[in-house]
Parts: structure tokens; C-alpha cells; sequence
């Protein structure tokens, strides 16, 4: 090849270098927004919005509420386990995020309401884009080779997914975030002292312990020991005492903020509380099967790769993956809501699996095999004939249940018993407040619902209903709702109980209560002496 010829060459060569990682960049990006939109089909619904989960609807209307009223902070729900209301654990950074967005999207979409649904949908993609964007120069800062891999499995992995989905306004997708920096930095900082890492560490965990003081305490705690039995004196250095500045800053404002709230659970919550955790699916225990569907099936081969690059390459930071993935299996196997961040945490344990092989043509085609599992796992959500039923389903209940919330606005109170996975959404889109909730806080007003709903005798649920002062009854499908009850209480339904009358002989409902309408999912009843 002649001068000219290899001139040219070459400068392909080196366009190709510079361009393809921001081409990798922009595709995988694309591909996080996209997968994360996979239930769009579901979030808009006969010209509404719909949220993923129950959950979602409470911080809504904790969301609107400081929306409406820039700089309250909710320390208190009175939507929720009426008359008595509840004092939650939910904190101010994912409302005022959420809100912030509804301001800028204002503008754009007509009216505050729409702009605020708008805002409850895009918030957690946003916030997984961010955190994509976070894996990428991490991964880079680390060595970068396998920064496509470690973003391509944040980009689909299921659980991933759900916890930063289209239509899921709820506080996992910003802990997402603040953990994947916190647990970044510790593993940057295992490489050498950074007093930036070490200001982004702080941050991160400082932020992340404001939004919830579970999980990432624990992982900071873990965090903080495995520095010290890797690092020894090594590990306090005056980055540290920086990182240190940053966290206790962020949490004195935190303090400052929310103030200390932490109330005393009451005898109703303690007592039934085991019984409704079995009910709420992130609580229950998680098969392995369901992790290798989060993660491919190389979560098996995890402990022996990173043990492997620990040992033959003095790694330190292949230790601390593998401490901090066994911690997270185990606490997965426990609870389904550390799944979130066991799936974080191994694809950013990845390219220390990757340095195990001899080369890097075997690793990929390995990677690429060992996500059949997940592969199998969007199969079943996009394909299976039950899980299509079942999701048409929801969404003709969502619109029905709209319906019925829209005929209970008005401006008078109506405090309103439903089904507790129902009552958030009714609270919600109809400004009235509700006596069950999806919180273990609204747990007593949840368990006077069931304990209505279970009843065979009229003077028993009429005397519930007075004691919560309702004014209207929603009553939906029997079996469902006598089974959850049941389920609940801890006792069996009964034929002839309260489900079962309102639902299928409205017309032979006990006298203090009205039919006031009803659609094909739901039948509304008033009770005239509840009316404020």
C-alpha cells in the first residue's frame, strides 16, 4: 500500500476511535429510554395517565400537594387511613424532583394537572438515563473497555427496568442513582485517593440516606468495612475526611428539612403487619431463578470470575464486588426489593468478571450466551398470553376506576372505603380521602376495610363506617377482594359477607347504604349520615 493509501487508512482508523464510543453511547441511551417504555400501552389509556403500582399514586398526591404549595414539606397524610391520617416515612427529595419537572413541563402541557401526570410518567426514565449516563463515565473512569457491556445490562435488565419504568413515579429510581454513585466511588476510590470521587461519594450516599435510611445504610455500612479490610490505615486519608464533610452536610440539611420523625408503630400495625407483608409482592422471598432472570446466568459463575481476577490480578476492587454481590444475593433471597440493586451492582461488577477470561472475544460471546434467562424473561412479559390478559384487564379496571373517581370529586367530603390497592388511586384523581392505603403505616385503617368487606353482619360494618366516618363504599370484584381481606385478618371469608352482597346484589344492600352508580368493575354506595 502506498503513502496515500496508508494516510487514509489510518485516518479512518482514527475517526472510527473517536466517533464509535459517543455512537455507542447515543445507541445504548436510546435503548435504555426505549426498553424502559415497553408498557407505554399501559401508562396512556383512553386519553389518561395511569401509574404503575399504588405506591405510585400516594407519592403523586404527596407530589401535588407541594406543588401547589412550593416549600411544604409532608410530614403528614390525610388521605390515607382516614379520619386518623398517618405520619410516613417518605422524604422531600423525590417530591420536589417530581414537581420540579411538572413546573418545566407546565408550559407544554395545558393545565397543572396534566402537567403533573406528565411529570409522574417521564420522572423515573429520566432518572435511569442520568444513572446510564453516571455508568458511563464511571466505567471509563475505571478502564472503560466493558462500559458497553456494564450500560447494555442496565439498559435490560427486567428489574432494572421496573425500578426506572414509564409511569412508575416512586423513590427506587432515584435511589438507583444515588447508589450506583455511592457504590462507584468506594470502588474508585479502592484504586487511589480522588478528593472529586471522594465529593461524589459523599453526595451520593448522603442524598440516598435522606431518601430512605434502609437500604442505603446498609450498603454504606458494608461499604465502609470492606475500605477498611482492603485499604487498612490506607483507607483514612484526607479524601476521606472530604467525603466524610459532604455526607454529614447533606444529612444536617436532611435534618434540617424533615426534621426527626419516627413514630411509635401502633398495636394494630405490629399485629397484622406480618400477615399484610405477604401480600406485597417486593417483601416476599426471591428464588434464584428469579434473580438469573434479572441477571443472566453468569451471577452463577460471579464468585469464582472476581474471585479469579482478585487473586491473579491483586485487585482490589474484584474483592469488594464479590463481598458486596454475595450480601446482595442473600438480602435478595430475603426481600424482592434488594433485587434493584443486586442487578446494579453486577453489571457494574462486570468488567472485573470480563479481566477472569484470557480473551476478550471469549467474555463477550459468554455474556452474550448467559442472557438467555433474561431474554427468556421479556418473552414472558411481552408474549405470554396470561400476563396480555392480565395487563387489558388492569387497564379496563384503571379506566373504570377513573370513572368512579371522577364522579366522587366535589367539594364537599366524601371519605371513601376501597379495596387498599385501590384506594390511592381513588385518594388520588378524586381528592377524597380513603380509610385503606398501600402503606404499612395506613395498616389500621386497611385492616377496619377488610374487616368491613369480611363482614356477615350490618350493624358490625355499619359501626366500622361510622367509626371512620365514611361516606361512600366502593365495592369491586367479591372473590378478589374477600380473598386479600382474608388473607389480611387471618380468618376465611364466609359466604354472605359484605364483597359478596355490594358486588353482585347491590340491590339488597343493607339500608344505610345507597347505590349511587356503578359501571362493570365497581359499585358505588353512599352513606348519607358519613356526608360532611
Amino acid at each position: 500500500m502506498d503513502r496515500r493509501g496508508r494516510f487514509w487508512k489510518d485516518r479512518r482508523v482514527t475517526l472510527f476511535r473517536r466517533f464509535f464510543p459517543a455512537l455507542q453511547l447515543v445507541v445504548l441511551l436510546l435503548l435504555t429510554v426505549w426498553v424502559r417504555c415497553w408498557n407505554a400501552s399501559d401508562v396512556f389509556a383512553g386519553g389518561n395517565i395511569f401509574f404503575a403500582d399504588p405506591d405510585c399514586y400516594s407519592r403523586m398526591t404527596r407530589v401535588r400537594e407541594v406543588y401547589e404549595h412550593p416549600g411544604r414539606v409532608v410530614h403528614r397524610h390525610d388521605f390515607e387511613n382516614w379520619p386518623e391520617g398517618t405520619q410516613p416515612h417518605t422524604t422531600a427529595p423525590f417530591d420536589y424532583l417530581t414537581a420540579g419537572l411538572a413546573a418545566g413541563i407546565r408550559p407544554f402541557a395545558g393545565e397543572p394537572q396534566r402537567a403533573l401526570d406528565w411529570a409522574g410518567a417521564a420522572v423515573s426514565p429520566l432518572l435511569g438515563v442520568v444513572a446510564a449516563l453516571f455508568l458511563w463515565g464511571w466505567a471509563g473512569a475505571m478502564g472503560g473497555r466493558w462500559r458497553g457491556t456494564v450500560l447494555f445490562l442496565f439498559a435490560v435488565s427486567p428489574i432494572l427496568v421496573h425500578g426506572t419504568a414509564l409511569g412508575r413515579p416512586d423513590h427506587q429510581s432515584l435511589l438507583l442513582l444515588c447508589i450506583a454513585a455511592g457504590l462507584g466511588a468506594e470502588a474508585r476510590l479502592l484504586r487511589g485517593a480522588s478528593r472529586g470521587w471522594a465529593l461524589a461519594g459523599g453526595l451520593a450516599w448522603g442524598f440516598g440516606i435522606w431518601v430512605s435510611m434502609y437500604e442505603p445504610l446498609v450498603l454504606l455500612a458494608l461499604s465502609l468495612v470492606l475500605g477498611v479490610v482492603l485499604l487498612g490505615r490506607g483507607f483514612f486519608t484526607r479524601e476521606r475526611a472530604v467525603w466524610a464533610g459532604a455526607l454529614v452536610a447533606v444529612l444536617a440539611v436532611a435534618l434540617g428539612v424533615e426534621g426527626w420523625h419516627s413514630p411509635v408503630p401502633s398495636p394494630e400495625i405490629r399485629a397484622y403487619f406480618p400477615q399484610w407483608s405477604r401480600t406485597v409482592g417486593e417483601l416476599a422471598r426471591t428464588p434464584l431463578s428469579a434473580m438469573l432472570h434479572w441477571t443472566g446466568w453468569l451471577l452463577l459463575a460471579a464468585p469464582l470470575l472476581l474471585g479469579w481476577t482478585g487473586w491473579k490480578l491483586r485487585d482490589r476492587v474484584a474483592w469488594f464486588w464479590l463481598v458486596q454481590l454475595g450480601a446482595l444475593a442473600a438480602l435478595t433471597a430475603w426481600q424482592a426489593r434488594w433485587g434493584y440493586f443486586l442487578a446494579l451492582g453486577f453489571a457494574m461488577a462486570l468488567p472485573w468478571m470480563a479481566s477472569a477470561f484470557p480473551r476478550g472475544w471469549i467474555a463477550s460471546l459468554v455474556f452474550a450466551v448467559s442472557l438467555w434467562p433474561v431474554a427468556g424473561e421479556w418473552d414472558d412479559r411481552l408474549f405470554d398470553a396470561s400476563k396480555v390478559a392480565a395487563r387489558e384487564e388492569q387497564r379496563r379496571d384503571n379506566l373504570a376506576l377513573y370513572d368512579v373517581a371522577q364522579r366522587l370529586r366535589a367539594p364537599r367530603r366524601l371519605p371513601v372505603l376501597a379495596p387498599w390497592w385501590q384506594s390511592p388511586a381513588l385518594a388520588y384523581w378524586s381528592g377524597q380521602p380513603c380509610v385503606a392505603g398501600s402503606s404499612h403505616e395506613s395498616l389500621p385503617g386497611t385492616v377496619d376495610a377488610s374487616r368491613f368487606y369480611l363482614s356477615r353482619d350490618p350493624a358490625e360494618a355499619e359501626a366500622i363506617l361510622a367509626k371512620r366516618r365514611v361516606a361512600c363504599v366502593v365495592a369491586y370484584d367479591a372473590g378478589r377482594v374477600a380473598s386479600v381481606s382474608s388473607a389480611i385478618l387471618g380468618q376465611p371469608a364466609q359466604e354472605g359477607n359484605m364483597a359478596e352482597i355490594l358486588y353482585e346484589r347491590p340491590h339488597s344492600a343493607p339500608p344505610f347504604l345507597k347505590l349511587a352508580y356503578s359501571n362493570p368493575a365497581f359499585r358505588v354506595f353512599l352513606r348519607p349520615a358519613g356526608v360532611e
